[in-house]
């Protein structure tokens, strides 16, 4: 056989082998395409539906709520239709709904139902506009590494683990889907947020006019609880009052209360009113205690009655204003002041202030500024060491006195000292009582004066 004849031949076998091996390639690929299509199908619980769902019915053991899509296309609560909802919580269980798929299939797992928490779970069934049943399924606990939930659906003896985003949405409770939260405030343009108590208590937490005094600190004052504002420790004031009446919520709902003595409205333990600069306002009146850690609660333009966490209430009823608020007598620079007066039963020095001129006199002689400026470091040192419980005796008079004048309104600031115990002085600031500080701070202060007045 000829050279070129034996070429040719090789090249058509050649030919026909790539040929079919492409065509098996193919039909490989065919075959896998198939399989792994059928793979992803059984995984489906629930086939995607174009039916309208008009009709959502959520079952616990609390009780079964079925909500009504009315023609103003948002959902409604039958028998209760003027109660608020999250609209977007309804919608998004029963987008969930429209193709659900499992991620693993327990085969005969319903015969031990209650160990998967579907004995106890939530049901969610969707009915199209005709009433027909379109989606029905109950989920129970979750995963033991969190990231799915157990579901079953009638006539199937297997338990299913759903992804943790669906399994979430579709376990919410009958009541999940309520609007829970207090009317609106902007907590971050407060006006005032007022508290009352029971027990006398009455305080208001206040914007401070001046802006705030330093970083985390005089942002806001605590205005009504002492005998003048003070400026409050902003984390503090989030962590014990703020942060509590935030997040206080609606738990369970009473749609057709009661009188308010039931609850005890009538005499309520707390009342917090807040409102902000953009008109608007919330109260939130607490009562009596309603079991299993909660309160009754009533909201401000809410028609219904309320439980809330205890825990929450109790944060701000047990709050201790002295932790909250900052420590300090005087909050301002020297230059705040035209003249500054210290003296006790032995002495008196004032200081006349020229902040414009950074000069400073002290009883009409002019002083060193840098002297001064140590002897005002001192006294805006003085510190509210803690407050004054025990009345002074009749008569008592005070030990020593620090006056300062404002340069800008001729404001003073009076603070008179008086024998407290063997190591602190109560302080009378203004003609009122409300701290002790320790002796030594005014001391050192009278003590470095009178040597320069001598």
């Amino acid at each position: 056989m000829s050279s070129q004849k034996t070429k040719l031949i090789i090249g058509v076998v050649a030919i026909a082998v790539v040929a079919g091996a492409f065509a098996l390639s193919q039909s490989y690929n065919a075959e896998k395409e198939q399989q792994i299509e059928q793979q992803e199908n059984e995984k489906i619980i629930f086939n995607r539906s174009e039916a309208t769902i008009k009709k959502y019915v959520v079952s616990s053991s609390e009780g079964t709520t079925t909500f009504n899509k009315g023609d103003d296309t948002n959902w409604h609560i039958e028998g209760n239709e003027d109660a608020p909802l999250v609209q977007i919580s309804i919608d998004q269980a029963i987008a969930f709904l429209n193709g659900l798929e499992y991620t693993q299939k327990i085969e005969g797992g319903m015969a031990t139902s209650s160990d998967y928490g579907l004995d106890k779970g939530i049901t969610d069934e969707a009915y199209d506009e005709n009433g027909q049943l379109v989606f029905k399924i109950t989920v129970g606990n979750k995963t033991v590494d969190e990231t799915g939930y157990y579901a079953c659906v009638d006539g199937d003896d297997s338990v299913y683990i759903i992804d943790s985003e669906p399994g979430k949405a579709l376990s919410y409770g009958p009541n999940s889907f309520r609007d829970r939260y207090p009317s609106y405030v902007d907590y971050s343009d407060i006006k005032s947020l007022d508290i009352t108590i029971r027990d006398g208590r009455k305080y208001s937490v206040i914007p401070n006019p001046a802006g705030e005094i330093s970083d985390g600190y005089g942002e806001y004052l605590l205005s009504g609880y002492y005998s003048f504002d003070v400026p409050v420790i902003s984390d503090k004031l989030a962590e014990n009052i703020g942060g509590p009446v935030y997040e206080i919520f609606a738990v369970d709902f009473i749609d057709n209360p009661e009188s308010d003595e039931t609850y005890g409205f009538n005499n309520p333990l707390m009342v917090c009113s807040d409102s902000d600069n953009q008109g608007n306002e919330c109260v939130i009146t607490i009562g009596n205690e309603a079991g299993d850690g909660k309160v009754y609660a009533k909201f401000s333009g809410k028609n219904y009655v309320c439980t809330v966490y205890k825990e929450k209430v109790d944060k701000i009823y047990n709050a201790n204003m002295f932790d909250i608020i900052g420590k300090r007598f005087i909050n301002d620079s020297y230059d705040a002041f035209s003249e500054i007066t210290i003296k006790d039963n032995t002495f008196s020095g004032t200081y006349a202030i020229d902040a414009e001129n950074k000069s400073v006199t002290l009883n009409g002689r002019n002083t060193d500024m840098s002297t001064f400026g140590e002897i005002y470091k001192s006294i805006a040192a003085i510190t509210m060491d803690g407050e004054a419980i025990n009345p002074l005796p009749e008569g008592a008079a005070s030990v020593g006195e620090i006056r300062l004048v404002y340069n800008s309104s001729g404001d003073v600031l009076d603070l008179k000292f008086y024998d407290y115990d063997n190591n602190y002085y109560a302080v009378e600031r203004n003609g009122s009582i409300d701290f002790i500080t320790g002796k030594r701070s005014l001391l050192q202060i009278t003590e470095a004066v009178k040597a320069l007045v001598q």
